[in-house]
């Protein structure tokens, strides 16, 4: 079970924790309003205690009164909402406590009951007594019932409780589902579950849910399940299957001792009511008569009580319950004379702390696996961490006091073990995901670089002898242990398992039998636990701390695993094991929490926060970042100045005076430490990333240039390694990896750690990235240069683990991350030394700016317009007095609550320093730079495809532009722009479509005022160059913050403003922009297609003729060459061209037929195309009886001429190749449209056939179609010798040039308010076989048709781009679902 504060051993802390969860609470109405439902339905509190763990008093001296307090809570509640208040409860209510453990839970369950609890869920420390100890003895006379769906008696097969309860509350029939988490079998005494199974949560509340709803059975439908969330109370176990839930109308959790007030995927409320009585759920529902049920606080439905308001268990004077009173001192009264007797004492703390990181030996682990070696008569003695509950503070030790040391009533089991199985133990304890173990008799050392599974390096008995591999030696432990409990399965193998004995002597009596003999507790640490930290230096390194001291998320006020104060235990706990631990940090430090924020801008007296936290951790270097420049030099002088009195070095060894060319802070430092007798000095070079201009104003870094870091690097590695002579090189550098998605040089570290000889590890920043060990980069001299990089805020650090051999030279050096995670405490002295700090900044982020109307979320900002970032927007145009604002979402967790608005709300949404700028742009640039951001999401290849960012750029969320003040769409089926690698600036726009001003769309010189901020301005994310704007260029600037407004004019001061002079706000969202997974053109698309060529033909017909036709020409669909000139012919006989199979009749052509009532049809070809069967079936099968007519010749060419005759044209005529499919249906349409028959030749002969028609018809006006590779010169000569005068050439270098050629010769003859496509078809795109039924009707409307493929050139893009206007018609032939990229934009 996951203890959300269990890290926070200091209680002011707790406290703090809490100040910050009050400040949040300062958004909500008072707990306790009285909220009266509407006149057409019923207001209810679901209430919810879970976790209660015993907590009749807390663990306070004197113990508070927690539990009395928590009745008279829900008391008053009761009697303002009468009959319309139901108690739950989530699950582990006994357990916990020495009070309520030795009573068996009885007294917790007489409270709850007197509560009014209705039914609880099972959790699973209910377990810990075994479960017919909780039925028969805890829950005897209890006035509430458990259920739970999802666990059955293995041996009959049945559910061991109700699965569900209905409970009626003032007409409104209410169940309650329960379920227990399926974890449990893994964290329990493996015996007292042995007897049952756990099955899937999910699919039992689901069905049992969907028989509710179905059979009607009630209104409401709650799931109540012992299942809990991570840390950031938004993520976890309980959302994953409240987000696949159906018919539950709320989700209420536990186990994870969180405050959860959320809504999952779904839109149901997910609640979970914290622990220990801290507080609990107050969920308030509304049911209408309609049976519509609502939510009203799913977000603010927590109470907290572990705190001093009048409410809360600390108050001054406490509301208490008299009845759950009396229930807690009859409960003392039976436990009192034990808990109270002193059996010894202490003159200090003892502590679980262990001594070494990540697994040591602690005093009071040594001690009890001492008492159980010996208790049970063993060569070796073995603890669990987690069995040792508490520390045992200096004075008095009562039985009380070890009953919350060891509340479990496990008892001293033995097993026989060889050495093999000891070292599988402690493998297991030692592991990457291991718990550590606490053992007597043993000396055991360990490798924590090595690979899980190989991190044992030797095991001795205590006093130093060998074990044999054929020695068995008797382990005693705990029967959690000993049955494989805390992932100890060695314990579970038959050869282990048959030597189990079980004593039946509890440890925790041991404990006391021991205390109670020495007047006290004697232990030794003895370096029972060792590491080979001694052979090695271990730098530890940060990055991005931006400003985290406290594992808190001020944004949220929850508790979160990072910040210095767990980085500190951390390193302490190394320090302890190994003196020779370096602590550097790579970066961007001052910037980023509301503390970090006050003490920059706010309160500049102060000794700056970060800097005394750091020296205190003792850090020896930090190196300058980027965000250091956010507040200009007199901010980071001062804290430069406080860093040097705390006696932490300052590194950037390329940042230089302008004044005269010297480093404006240390470029290096080295430090000489002892390693085994050996001296071994280290060397760490500072360097920050270049590209400070292209983000800051040049006043924030005036007098100051920063020039290459790799160039720098070569300049001084060197030194260090030949002047300084260090034997170790290591970087600290404020820059990342590079990246695709990268638009300027701010990440060179591949680049430093391949160009630069002398350097043997790097720890970077900059990018945020969790980078354990990058090994993949080789200096030029071929050496692995080991790359690390800790994430941001404290949620890592980076450790570099340098073995130093025997001789002093260096080792293998080895790279790794290390979570601080739920495992990792936060250090006392930090969070104490830095309490003034942050009681001054939660004052000042409490302070109510103005108010909300609505909710303000921040989810979905990168999918759709969201109030937050029309907010954003908003307050941009206005200060900046422009037509346009363009901002990026900053934040996924931002949000702004119905209700009060604090200063912490918005710095939660506005988490950057940044200034404003307006700047002139014309439409181009703008349709450029959103172009540019577009590159956010991956292109969708169908409609249904889900939007998502696309994973090769991975483009961060603070560089998704969004333009407001204009409307305009984003067509994600176009791939990402193309961008100059040289100058950055967009070379293609596809994506961006629609872009309108006031309605009108944008021309690209149209000129408009901007307002962007001033890390966009500068150069940030790469859009200036983008657009084709010079970064940082002062001629198109209009407004500046900075200069109009100081530091009120920094962007989120403007929206504190903003809120300020409106006083209340309301979210709106415009709508001025969508994403379409559908294509997106600026004429309308219309597509005629069929399930193949023959209905497509069909199809066409039916558009053009839909009111029938007296003639229709059937064409081989399988051979082209015989149809390729019909197209004249079908215009002059007004008919379609329809396609059949050389002996079938397709029946879409047949039923078209028909359906036309043709009285003439024409075969275009011989009977080797179209054989004599198809004339019958045309002529006996329809029933229309059409006269049929075949044109055919000897050959294609022979057949043109014939059909040349048909049509009866004689002065004009076009040739093309007779082999060359896409130049005739290039100029079909036209042909048709002018009446000029369409004569085939070969490439290099005039045919015969084809000759003697021109010598008869002496024709006046030629067309040659292709260049000489479709038609020689020799041909042409032929032509022009009969001609009266010479033929004209149209052609290009593919078909698609030649397709345009023929257009815009004939753009006169052309209405291009209607185009026609036809896309190519087989291996090569030469085949156009819906084109051809195409042909006829382009004709009719004397239309163009375009040939395309898959990839066109530009010259056909932009013949249909500029032929195309709104008013357009663009009819797709055939399959096609988009036009080729180009076409459109």
């Amino acid at each position: 079970m996951i203890i959300l504060l269990k890290a926070f051993k200091n209680k002011k802390f707790t406290s703090l924790v809490m100040t910050v969860l009050m400040v949040v609470s300062l958004l909500t109405p008072t707990a306790f309003t009285d909220v009266k439902a509407s006149e057409s339905g019923k207001l209810f509190d679901l209430i919810e205690i879970t976790d209660f763990h015993g907590a009749l008093e807390d663990a306070s001296t004197p113990p508070l009164p927690a539990g009395a307090v928590l009745a008279k809570n829900i008391d008053n509640i009761k009697n303002a909402n009468p009959n319309r208040t139901l108690v739950l409860g989530g699950g582990d209510l006994y357990q916990g406590s020495p009070m309520s453990n030795v009573l068996f839970g009885v007294p917790v369950q007489k409270l709850m009951s007197s509560i009014g609890m209705e039914v609880t869920a099972l959790g699973n420390h209910e377990f810990d007594w075994g479960l017919d100890k909780i039925i028969n003895t805890t829950m005897k006379d209890s006035k509430y019932s458990i259920v739970c769906s999802n666990l059955y008696n293995k041996n009959t097969g049945e559910r061991v409780f109700e699965p569900y309860k209905i409970i009626n509350k003032d007409g409104v029939k209410i169940a309650v589902i329960g379920a227990i988490t399926t974890e449990t079998p893994g964290i329990v005494l493996p015996n007292n579950v042995a007897n049952y199974k756990f099955t899937d949560p999910l699919n039992e509340i689901n069905n049992l849910a969907k028989d509710i709803k179905d059979n009607k059975k009630a209104d409401v439908i709650l799931a109540l399940m012992h299942e809990g969330s991570n840390q950031d109370c938004k993520t976890g176990k309980v959302f994953d299957i409240a987000d696949k839930l159906s018919n539950v109308d709320a989700v209420l959790g536990g186990h994870s001792h969180t405050a959860v007030q959320a809504v999952s995927k779904t839109g149901i409320p997910v609640v979970i009511g914290k622990a220990q009585a801290k507080g609990f759920i107050d969920l308030k529902m509304s049911v209408e008569s309609s049976g519509k049920v609502s939510f009203i606080n799913p977000t603010t439905s927590y109470i907290a009580l572990d705190n001093n308001k009048d409410n809360g268990y600390k108050a001054k004077n406490p509301i208490t319950d008299a009845n759950a009173l009396s229930i807690v001192a009859d409960a003392k009264k039976q436990v009192g004379s034990t808990f109270n007797e002193v059996i010894g004492k202490t003159d200090k703390d003892l502590t679980r702390k262990q001594d070494t990181a990540p697994f040591g030996e602690s005093y009071l682990g040594n001690w009890t696996a001492d008492i159980i070696k010996n208790k049970g008569n063993a060569d070796v003695g073995l603890q669990n961490n987690g069995g040792i509950r508490v520390d045992i503070p200096k004075g008095d030790i009562t039985v009380g006091t070890i009953f919350y040391l060891m509340p479990f009533d496990n008892v001293v089991t033995t097993v026989k073990m060889n050495k093999a199985q000891l070292t599988k133990v402690f493998e297991e304890a030692f592991a990457d995901n291991g718990v550590g173990v606490q053992m007597s008799g043993l000396k055991v050392t360990y490798d924590s670089t090595k690979p899980s599974g190989n991190r044992v390096i030797d095991i001795k008995k205590a006093d130093g002898t060998a074990i044999s591999d054929k020695e068995t030696l008797k382990v005693a432990t705990n029967d959690f242990m000993a049955t494989g409990g805390d992932g100890f399965v060695v314990f579970n193998e038959s050869s282990v398992k048959e030597t189990y004995n079980d004593t039946h002597i509890l440890v925790r009596d041991s404990l006391i039998e021991n205390i109670k003999a020495n007047k006290g507790i004697i232990a030794s640490m003895d370096k029972r636990i060792a590491t080979n930290g001694a052979s090695q230096i271990s730098i530890v390194g940060t990055s991005d701390i931006h400003g985290s001291i406290y594992p808190i998320d001020y944004s949220t006020g929850k508790a979160a695993n990072l910040g210095l104060a767990k980085v500190s235990t951390y390193v302490n706990n190394l320090r302890n094991a190994n003196p020779n631990v370096m602590l550097v940090d790579s970066g961007d430090t001052i910037q980023g929490t509301p503390l970090s924020y006050y003490y920059d801008k706010v309160d500049t007296k102060s000794e700056y926060p970060m800097m005394k936290v750091m020296g205190a951790m003792k850090y020896d270097s930090w190196t300058l970042g980027n965000h250091e420049f956010n507040y200009g030099l007199e901010v980071l002088n001062r804290v430069i100045k406080d860093a040097q009195k705390e006696n932490v070095n300052v590194l950037s060894a390329n940042t230089y005076k302008t004044s005269d060319s010297s480093n404006f802070v240390k470029p290096y430092i080295t430090k000489t430490l002892n390693v085994n007798g050996k001296n071994v000095k280290v060397g760490i070079l500072g360097l920050t990333t270049k590209c400070i201009p292209n983000w800051e104003n040049a006043s924030n870094y005036n007098g100051l240039k920063f020039n290459d870091p790799v160039d720098e690097a070569k300049k001084w590695v060197p030194i260090l390694r030949n002047d300084e002579k260090a034997d170790l090189v290591i970087v600290t550098i404020h820059s990342g990896e590079e990246t695709a998605t990268d638009t300027i040089p701010e990440n060179q570290v591949k680049a430093l750690a391949t160009s630069v000889n002398g350097i043997d590890a790097i720890i970077c920043g900059h990018a945020h990235k969790n980078i354990s060990s990058d090994v993949t980069l080789k200096n030029p001299s071929g050496k692995v240069v080991p790359v690390t990089e800790p994430a941001k805020s404290g949620q890592y650090v980076s450790q570099l683990d340098i073995n130093i051999n025997a001789n002093g030279t260096i080792g293998t050096i080895n790279a790794k991350t290390v979570p601080m995670d739920d495992k990792i405490a936060a250090d006392d002295s930090i969070t104490k030394l830095a309490q003034p700090y942050e009681d001054t900044t939660l004052k000042y982020m409490a302070t109510v700016i103005g108010q909300s109307s609505g909710e303000f979320p921040g989810k979905g900002q990168t999918m759709e317009p969201t109030a937050i970032m029309d907010l954003i927007n908003k307050v941009q145009q206005k200060g900046a007095g422009t037509q346009l604002s363009i901002a990026a979402p900053l934040s996924e967790s931002a949000y702004i609550p119905k209700g009060d608005i604090t200063i912490q709300n918005i710095m939660g949404v506005y988490v950057f320093e940044n200034f404003l700028y307006g700047i002139k742009m014309n439409g181009a640039q703008i349709k450029k730079w959103m172009e540019f951001s577009a590159r956010y999401y991956g292109q969708v290849n169908n409609p249904n495809d889900a939007v998502s960012k696309d994973k090769a750029l991975n483009v961060p969320d603070y560089n998704l532009d969004q333009l407001y003040g204009a409307t305009y769409d984003v067509d994600l089926t176009q791939p990402a722009c193309t961008v100059d690698s040289k100058t950055g600036e967009v070379k293609s726009i596809s994506r961006i479509k629609n872009l309108k001003f006031n309605g009108v769309p944008v021309k690209d010189t149209d000129e408009f005022t901007v307002a962007i901020n001033n890390y966009r301005f500068n150069g940030g994310g790469g859009f200036m160059a983008a657009a084709g704007l010079k970064p940082g260029d002062t001629s198109i600037v209009m407004y500046d913050s900075a200069k109009a407004l100081g530091d009120d004019g920094q962007v989120r001061n403007m929206m504190t403003k903003y809120i300020q002079e409106n006083k209340t706000i309301t979210p709106t969202v415009d709508k001025n922009w969508k994403l379409s997974t559908t294509p997106i053109y600026p004429f309308t698309v219309q597509t005629i297609k069929g399930a193949d060529r023959y209905e497509t033909a069909a199809n066409i017909s039916k558009n053009g003729w839909d009111k029938g036709s007296d003639y229709a020409i059937i064409a081989s669909g399988e051979v082209f060459a015989d149809a390729l000139c019909a197209a004249p012919m079908a215009k002059k006989f007004n008919a379609p061209i329809l396609l059949t199979q050389q002996n079938k009749l397709p029946e879409s052509s047949k039923a078209e037929l028909e359906r036309l009532n043709v009285k003439h049809v024409i075969i275009v070809g011989g009977e080797g195309s179209v054989s004599k069967q198809i004339e019958g079936n045309i002529q006996n099968d329809l029933k229309v009886k059409p006269e049929v007519k075949r044109i055919y010749g000897k050959n294609r060419f022979e057949t043109s001429v014939n059909i040349a005759k048909e049509v009866g044209i004689k002065d004009k005529a076009i040739f093309v190749n007779g082999y060359n499919y896409p130049d005739a249906l290039s100029v079909s349409s036209v042909a048709a449209s002018k009446g000029m028959p369409i004569l085939l030749t070969e490439g290099n002969r005039l045919p015969d056939s084809v000759g003697a028609y021109i010598n008869e018809n002496k024709a006046k006006n030629f067309y040659i179609i292709g260049l000489d590779g479709a038609i020689s010169k020799s041909v042409e000569v032929s032509l022009d010798k009969v001609l009266s005068k010479n033929a004209v050439r149209l052609g290009g270098s593919n078909r698609f040039e030649t397709n345009v050629a023929v257009m815009k010769e004939f753009q006169n003859d052309l209405k291009l308010d209607k185009m026609f496509v036809a896309l190519g078809d087989g291996a090569t795109g030469t085949e156009f076989a819906d084109g051809l039924s195409g042909s006829a009707l382009a004709a009719q409307s004397s239309s163009a048709i375009m040939l395309v493929y898959n990839n066109v050139p530009k010259v056909t893009t932009d013949y249909i781009n500029s032929n195309t206007n709104p008013n357009s018609i663009v009819i797709l032939l055939g399959g096609q679902t988009k036009l080729p990229v180009g076409i459109g934009n």
